[in-house]
């Protein structure tokens, strides 16, 4: 979906939405999309993301190195690209700005052996600071000129300052939080990712009146590369319903915004 509106191949990382990755869940719990998508690789998806959150669970370092490795080897692969995303929390909701990761010198060489991509060995206090301070010594340019950190939120308690002036991570709050997240996307003027019940073909409405203030909406759906975004104030970033198994009439009337 990102290659035909924004033009921007994006990798994305899918966990399990345990308690542990999705401690702001609320009503969005019943509707997770982690459960979304043809029925026929339902299975192989759930086993697939069950290894990828116990193995992180088991080595946590090790994971880390390993979805680092993942990364410059997508970005080594799309680098002719202007742009290009990055978004960790597919279906789960950590603060990878503040989870650390230790690049060994194994590790260090490997990538730029492999993928002309420099990373210094040593700890860093994020995950998305060892990959976007690496040097792509064949354009001879910080993969960050090319590779931009973004996800959707349900936390308030997000290190907002680290996420948005030293990691350039790109944050959209969403609807059905059990926090007031849409006080929290007007405070730091984020937009602000909700749900709509309504069909695939419908048009979404311009705008919607919440807390007595006018918001205007953006489809959504066009593209999910959220950093092209206009952000100059918050939006609402509409995204029609998406169906996932059992779903009922209560459940998209307590998760939507309207």
């Amino acid at each position: 979906k990102n290659l035909t509106v924004s033009n921007a191949p994006t990798l994305v990382l899918y966990l399990l939405p345990t308690n542990k990755a999705c401690p702001a869940k609320g009503s969005c719990e019943k509707l997770c999309l982690v459960r979304a998508g043809n029925p026929a690789y339902l299975t192989n998806k759930i086993k697939c993301r069950k290894r990828r959150n116990d193995a992180f669970m088991q080595d946590f370092n090790l994971f880390l190195r390993n979805l680092v490795l993942e990364t410059i080897r997508f970005y080594s692969k799309n680098r002719d690209y202007e742009k290009l995303g990055l978004r960790l929390n597919g279906t789960s909701d950590y603060s990878w700005e503040n989870v650390p990761v230790t690049i060994t010198s194994n590790d260090s060489e490997y990538l730029l052996k492999q993928f002309g991509v420099y990373i210094e060995p040593i700890r860093y206090s994020s995950i998305l600071e060892a990959i976007l301070k690496g040097l792509d010594t064949k354009l001879n340019q910080s993969i960050s000129t090319k590779l931009i950190a973004y996800d959707y939120t349900k936390r308030i308690d997000r290190d907002w300052e680290k996420c948005r002036n030293k990691l350039n991570y790109h944050l959209t709050l969403s609807h059905g939080s059990k926090f007031d997240t849409l006080t929290k996307a007007l405070e730091l003027k984020l937009n602000y990712a909700a749900a709509f019940d309504i069909k695939k073909s419908q048009p979404l409405p311009e705008y919607i009146i919440l807390n007595g203030i006018k918001i205007y909406i953006f489809d959504a759906d066009k593209t999910d590369f959220r950093p092209l975004d206009n952000n100059d104030k918050t939006y609402i970033a509409g995204l029609r319903i998406k169906r996932t198994p059992n779903q009922t009439k209560e459940q998209r009337q307590e998760f939507c915004l309207a």
